[in-house]
Parts: C-alpha cells; sequence; structure tokens
C-alpha cells in the first residue's frame, strides 16, 4: 500500500490531542459494529470487529500475542491480520492461526475455544492491525463494549445496526466522568445507534478494589423485541422476558429416574422431625457428596443435569447441584426454588439489565418455616443457613412456576456470625516467649481458613502454612503441637490449637523487660494509598475478631506499666484494646470489626486513619520490672 494513502487512513486516530507520548503500547481504535437482520422470526447477527494499536516503544512488545476467544453461542470468521513497519512501509501479514480448545484449572467441560496468533516482526512504532467477523447465533446475547480497557485508546466505537421492526434496548455504565458521542442514524433500511468515546486512558486494576466492571466504561446492549406481521415479539423488553427465556431451558432438564433421588432424600431425612433440620441434612448431603465442577458447554452450560444423572454421577455444576437440591427438597415437603443470581463481580439489576449478562450463577432458594435461606452447594464449607458470600447483597431470580418469578436481594450477613476468637496464654523465658493458643472461628471466617487450608497449603506442613497465613510474632516464631477440631463440622467453629515458641520477642534493658502481647496484627498492612488510588476497596464479608491474651507474670517480677485504653470508633470499622492486672496475671482483650463492604474514595481517610490508629496500638509494650 502506499505509505500517503496509508497515513491519510490512520489520520482520524492521529489527530485527538490528547497525548499518549509517555505510554508503551496504546489502541488507536477499538471499533465493533453490530448489524441486525431478520427474516421471519430468524435473526441473523454479526459483529463486525476492527482493532488497531500502536508500540510507543519496545517494552511491551509482549501485547503482539493475539487470542480470540468463540463458543457454541458465536463463532469467527473472515479474520485479517498484518503488522505495518512505517519505518520501512512493509505490511506483514500473519501466515498462522492456531485454533484450540480452552480449558482452565477451574472448568471440568467447555465448549470455549480460542484462535490465537502473534504477530509478526513486531517492534518499536510497529502498527498492528486486526479485523474479524463474529457470528452471534443466540439474540439473548449481544453483550457489552468497554469504552475502557488496560491501555489508553484514541478512538472506541460501538456501533449497532438494525431494522426499524427491531428494538434495541442500552444501557452505559461508568461513563459519567467521559465524554460519550451519541448518533442515531435513520435511514429507509433501519436505524444506526453509534457511541464514540476518544482518547480514553487506560485502567489498571487495583489490590483489593471492585471488579472492573464496577469502574471501566462500557455498555450493554441488547434486543427488547420485534414486530412482524402487526405482531409485536418479546425478546428481552424486561425481566419476564427474561425468566421466560429461563424458564423454557428449565422445561427442558431431564427429570426421568428421580425414584433413586428421592429415595436418598427420604433416607438422608430418616427420624427427623422438623423442616430446618431436613433442609439442612439434604444440604450438607449435596456438599459434601457432590463434587463441584464447572460446564460450559452451549445451552448445556444453562439447562441443569437431570438430578438423577448427577446423583449418579456425584458431580455437578452450580445449575445442577440447584436442581439437585430443588429437586430433594420439594420431596420432603420444603418449599423450594431454583435461583439465578450474579456473583458480586457484576454489578448489575435485573430490573436495569434484564439481559443473561446480569447473572453468572445458579443456586437454590428455601423457605423454611418462614424463613428464606438461599442455599449454595457449590461453597463446600458455607454453613447451611448462610449464603456463599460473594452473593451477598446481589438480586436473586427465584423461578415460582412457569409464569411466575420473584427478585429479593441476598442479605449482608452480620459480622457476629463470623467470628474468629483467640485465646491466648504467654510465659516468658528470658527474651523468649512461649505462647499456647487456642482459634475459634465460626461462618466466613471459618470458610477463609479451611479454603486457603485446603487450596493454597499445598506442599506445605501445618507449621510452614500457619507461619505464612496466621504470621505470628516474628520470623522465629516455631509451632508444635498443632490440632484442628470441627474440620468437616459446619455447625460448629473450627478449632486450631497450637504451642507457639518465639525467640528473642522480649526486650531486656536494665531490670526492665518489654513484652509486646500483639502477635496477631491483622489489617495491619491494610492501608491505602492515597496518592493513587482511584478505586473503592472491597471487602469479602463483615467479621469480628476477638483477642484474650494472658501473660503469667514471672516470679520476682512486678508489672510496672501496661498501656492506657486505645480505641478508635467508626461505624463500619473499629477496635477496642483494654489491659488489666490480676494477682500474677496481666490480661490484655482486643476486639477488631469491620462492618461494611466496601471502602468507598470518601472514605479512605477515615479507613487509613483506623489502620493507622491500629498499627499504633500494635506497637503498645507492657513494662515487667525486676522486684
Amino acid at each position: 500500500m502506499n505509505k500517503t494513502i496509508l497515513i491519510l487512513l490512520l489520520s482520524p486516530f492521529f489527530i485527538f490531542a490528547q497525548d499518549f507520548s509517555d505510554e508503551d503500547f496504546i489502541y488507536l481504535k477499538r471499533h465493533e459494529h453490530i448489524k441486525i437482520n431478520l427474516n421471519e422470526h430468524q435473526f441473523d447477527i454479526s459483529n463486525n470487529i476492527s482493532e488497531q494499536a500502536e508500540y510507543l516503544t519496545s517494552n511491551k512488545l509482549y501485547f503482539a500475542n493475539e487470542s480470540m476467544s468463540f463458543d457454541s453461542f458465536r463463532t469467527i470468521e473472515d479474520i485479517e491480520a498484518y503488522t505495518y513497519i512505517p519505518s520501512t512501509d512493509k505490511k506483514i501479514k500473519v501466515d498462522y492461526i492456531e485454533t484450540k480448545r480452552d480449558f482452565d484449572n477451574g472448568v471440568f467441560y467447555s465448549d470455549q475455544e480460542s484462535k490465537s496468533f502473534i504477530f509478526p516482526a513486531v517492534t518499536k512504532g510497529a502498527i498492528t492491525n486486526l479485523s474479524y467477523k463474529e457470528i452471534i447465533k443466540d439474540p439473548h446475547f449481544l453483550g457489552l463494549f468497554r469504552f475502557g480497557t488496560y491501555v489508553p485508546t484514541k478512538s472506541a466505537q460501538l456501533s449497532i445496526e438494525f431494522p426499524k421492526n427491531v428494538t434495541i434496548g442500552h444501557i452505559e455504565f461508568n461513563t459519567k466522568n467521559i465524554d460519550v458521542d451519541f448518533q442515531k442514524k435513520d435511514s429507509s433500511n433501519g436505524y444506526t445507534y453509534t457511541w464514540t468515546v476518544n482518547n480514553i486512558e487506560g485502567f489498571q486494576g487495583e489490590d483489593d478494589s471492585e471488579s472492573m466492571l464496577y469502574y471501566v466504561p462500557h455498555i450493554i446492549v441488547y434486543i427488547k423485541n420485534y414486530t412482524e406481521e402487526g405482531k409485536t415479539y418479546d425478546v428481552l423488553n424486561d425481566v419476564s422476558d427474561l425468566y421466560n427465556w429461563y424458564n423454557s431451558l428449565v422445561e427442558q432438564i431431564d427429570d426421568k429416574d428421580l425414584k433413586k433421588v428421592y429415595d436418598i432424600a427420604d433416607n438422608i431425612t430418616k427420624g427427623l422431625s422438623t423442616k430446618s433440620e431436613k433442609a439442612e441434612a439434604i444440604f450438607n448431603w449435596v456438599q459434601d457428596n457432590i463434587t463441584y465442577v464447572a460446564f460450559e458447554d452451549g445451552l448445556g452450560g444453562f439447562i441443569p443435569r437431570g438430578a438423577a444423572s448427577v446423583c449418579d454421577k456425584r458431580y455437578g455444576d452450580c445449575k445442577d447441584m440447584a436442581n439437585l437440591l430443588y429437586e430433594m427438597l420439594n420431596h420432603v415437603g420444603i418449599e423450594s426454588y431454583r435461583t439465578w443470581i450474579g456473583t458480586r463481580d457484576r454489578q448489575y439489576s435485573y430490573h436495569d439489565v434484564p439481559t443473561p449478562m446480569v447473572d453468572n450463577h445458579m443456586i437454590n432458594t428455601a423457605i423454611v418455616e418462614n424463613d428464606t435461606i438461599f442455599l449454595d452447594a457449590t461453597d463446600s464449607y458455607v454453613p447451611y443457613g448462610m449464603p456463599s458470600g460473594f452473593t451477598q447483597t446481589k438480586e436473586a431470580l427465584l423461578g415460582i412456576d412457569e409464569d411466575t418469578y420473584k427478585i429479593i436481594k441476598v442479605p449482608v450477613q452480620n459480622a457476629s456470625k463470623s467470628i474468629s476468637k483467640v485465646t491466648s496464654e504467654f510465659t516468658l523465658d528470658n527474651t523468649s516467649v512461649k505462647v499456647t493458643e487456642k482459634r475459634e472461628m465460626t461462618g466466613y471466617e471459618k470458610v477463609d481458613f479451611i479454603s486457603d487450608y485446603t487450596f493454597k497449603k499445598n506442599d506445605q506442613t501445618d507449621e510452614q502454612f500457619l507461619n505464612t497465613s496466621l504470621a505470628l510474632g516474628n520470623n522465629k516464631t516455631k509451632y508444635t503441637n498443632i490440632t484442628k477440631a470441627n474440620f468437616n463440622n459446619k455447625q460448629t467453629p473450627l478449632v486450631l490449637e497450637y504451642d507457639l515458641n518465639i525467640e528473642n520477642y522480649a526486650k531486656n534493658i536494665g531490670n526492665k523487660t518489654y513484652i509486646n502481647l500483639n502477635i496477631d496484627r491483622s489489617l495491619s498492612k491494610s492501608g491505602l494509598d492515597l496518592e493513587g488510588r482511584k478505586y473503592s476497596k472491597k471487602i469479602d464479608y463483615h467479621f469480628e475478631k476477638q483477642f484474650t491474651s494472658h501473660l503469667t507474670i514471672p516470679e520476682g517480677y512486678k508489672v510496672s506499666y501496661i498501656p492506657e485504653e486505645l480505641s478508635f470508633e467508626n461505624p463500619h470499622y473499629g477496635y477496642k484494646i483494654t489491659y488489666s492486672v490480676e494477682g500474677k496475671v496481666l490480661t490484655q482483650h482486643k476486639t477488631i470489626f469491620v462492618k461494611t463492604l466496601s471502602i468507598q474514595n470518601e472514605e479512605f481517610e477515615s479507613w487509613n486513619s483506623f489502620i493507622k490508629s491500629l498499627i499504633k496500638a500494635y506497637k503498645k509494650s507492657i513494662i515487667l520490672e525486676k522486684i
């Protein structure tokens, strides 16, 4: 191609005022054009995708690795990819594209595949170009478009072209701080909606922040309805349409051979008199006996497998477990419903976004003695009566019957349900400290510990794992006599006991000994960078930590100093530490609580004040003096 012509083609993406010259890699454009055709109730939908990127330095050449995913609902066609080198006026085409099935460690089976390649000859100054067509096979899955991404973009544009007998819905997220230019074009063939954003900065994730969907500007488009022969047909006009589609999938569940499922339910609940006891027994059985695996296989990723099959094979995904609970619970007279829900990674409401984008999970909801119980058997350790932590605050869509649904919110669980109670007995041997400690954990505190122990311990010994996860004392802390109780009993606290030997922990200065009883310094590394932080801090659940530490005062010593009462009070987080002496025992009581799921930007200074105050309190030592 003539270099002058190419520059003219590129010029729309260079003329904007925003200066991204200090970046390593930028998108010159990311454009998508969805075209919808309709003929006799059959949709023909394609998405033409075009991307152009420039390597301003040689620091991030790994972006030359490109991958495009597709599955049963969408295919990829007409790929054109090449690298243009302005300094030599060369255009080098991609000559090999690999198609492979994608798996990750958490997915048992997936129909997702990818087409992958590497842009050739990429170096500083190179411009990569990619275009392809995505065929969307189901009108429920138009998806979303991100105006922003992880690197700056000169021109981000989504357009959707559709006939006049089709109605399109759209909703923007996180766009209040950017300039979105919306244009509507009316032609004889239909309408074209176009959203354009120029010069948008890159969005980088932050530690402990909400998911990217909470802050990256994006838009969701969907088909609301269409009209043919004077009659209007709804697709996703509102939540009722979404539920009707979900219900059409539920009607395809294999409900054969349920007698074996019912026999198991009867056997599980034999001898139990109350509905609460029966519901708990069935929930525990599914948790303990059905292994969670993820399936992503076209409509098989949406239609639960038959309860009999799941019982026989002893594995299933979230919807399989939800359906098995549904069959078992209703069989023994407990009102229960299949329930669609999104995890906290998705900020959407069913009322705002009546599309499959709003949820990515399925659970069961049971009504037990007038209590609404959310049952998620995919979380192997959460106790009966508590929802999985990642569904708190989310809207749940309960399928009541063929035509009726209900939307209710999963409540946030009180901090009193997730308590760590730590009792420590300290004895002093010169500068070494020996501690006998007992930890009792309930709720999500217990769930977190068991999950970490199960999936992160790997080949570590118990001592190595505790040294890493608890990080008590100093780097010379040694753990012995480690025991665990109620590891598999979900309704009783996990009891963890061990002995500690911490060398060179106390300090002797003259006839005084300084010792700090705060060997556990929870939250001490939770401060926020006020200068660079952009996004809110996510907290998984409300919790409370209660510490009681007893120090036996050595013979020949007296207590010459104890810190005054220390505290920080905020409705959402705080602590209180007190000291007292009775006879030969010095006692420290310490309580720390967090009762919020998010620290918003306007609360950063308050949160940091809390953490700084807590760290300062952690540094307080007591002083023993020789008599």
